[in-house]
């Protein structure tokens, strides 16, 4: 065996070594998974697809940044600067500073947008779902139709070739940005042996230039916004299908009082249970229920008349109104709840 073949043995053992304690746990959390919600291979790949979209975009922009604007020439960073393919993803999915609660977290919801997305077209064609904005633009309030078409433009950024899930930085709410943008810059530091202190200027300029009300998210919530207000007195309930999927959720979560993300997030829950309760405490009528439930579910579950109908709406809405609070306190509530529990038994 040669001495490259030795040496690349030798750092690969190393390698190993340091995360050796870590396979039981990895090894538990496949067997033992602490929910129900289920995780194909299609979730799993489409998440770590857009991961990577997210840094290489991330690194993209600091690298734009630091060789344009602060006069960097390292040949490295005016590569991945100019577009070409990234760095740093290996270094940091080596060192396991990608595994944060908040990004895993902003992956999932991403992944399930994908898979509501994906069922959808399952029931509609792209022409029909594009036109559920369109309509919108020759709103009789100018207002209305210019929220229109700022949505239908953040959208037409995030598109990407079948199956694909597009990433773009407006997109992304600020403290993934954060969470990115400084394992990105030290990795790109050490990758291009460049002084840190210049990288770490332009990841600050990509912070402070960030603004995230160009994104679909925030666009999808003014519309919502101004379509409750202008159909106030009409009561329109919004549909996936006639809305397209980023207004209803925008539009739901406004009627809800909870977060788009959890409401993307109930939906990939069993049985879409918490999603059903949403719509119950919204007053939404029964066959509207039972329509949006058809278009978002995966076909393995089906949702009746009698099963919506006889959900106490008072019950539904003490539960929305306790998911909508902050989940630090609701956190707080779990614990001293047991705590409580406890110290009464005794």
């Amino acid at each position: 065996m040669d001495r490259t073949k030795q040496n690349d043995i030798l750092r690969r053992a190393r390698a190993i070594a340091d995360k050796a304690s870590f396979v039981a746990d990895d090894f538990a959390h496949a067997l033992f998974p602490r929910t129900d919600v289920p995780f194909n291979d299609r979730m799993r790949s489409n998440a770590q697809q857009y991961l990577r979209s997210v840094v290489r975009n991330v690194e993209r922009r600091i690298c734009e940044i630091a060789t344009g604007d602060l006069g960097v020439s390292q040949e490295m960073l005016l590569s991945v600067g100019q577009g070409d393919d990234g760095q740093s993803y290996a270094l940091l999915d080596h060192g396991g500073l990608l595994n944060r609660p908040e990004i895993v977290q902003h992956l999932f919801v991403k992944t399930q947008q994908s898979e509501l997305a994906a069922r959808l077209l399952q029931k509609i064609s792209q022409e029909d779902l594009e036109s559920t904005l369109t309509r919108h633009l020759d709103h009789e309030d100018p207002v209305v139709a210019k929220a229109a078409m700022g949505l239908l433009v953040a959208q037409s950024k995030t598109t990407g070739s079948a199956g694909e899930i597009a990433c773009s930085l407006v997109d992304l709410p600020p403290e993934i940005v954060y969470a990115i943008a400084w394992p990105v810059t030290a990795a790109l530091a050490r990758l291009s042996g460049s002084p840190g202190v210049r990288l770490q200027q332009a990841a600050e300029r990509l912070l402070a230039e960030h603004d995230e009300s160009a994104g679909v998210a925030r666009k999808a919530e003014r519309l919502a916004q101004l379509l409750e207000q202008a159909e106030m007195q009409q009561k329109i309930a919004p549909h996936p299908m006639k809305d397209g999927l980023s207004l209803f959720v925008a539009r739901l979560a406004r009627q809800s009082g909870l977060t788009s993300d959890q409401i993307v997030t109930f939906t990939a829950e069993p049985d879409m249970a918490r999603f059903i309760v949403v719509l119950r405490a919204a007053d939404y009528p029964v066959q509207e229920a039972l329509s949006i439930y058809a278009a978002l579910d995966s076909g393995d579950n089906i949702l009746t008349a009698a099963t919506y109908g006889e959900l106490d709406r008072d019950r539904c809405l003490t539960l929305v109104t306790r998911w909508a609070a902050p989940d630090a306190y609701q956190n707080a509530d779990r614990i001293l709840s047991r705590d409580y529990l406890g110290e009464a038994e005794k």
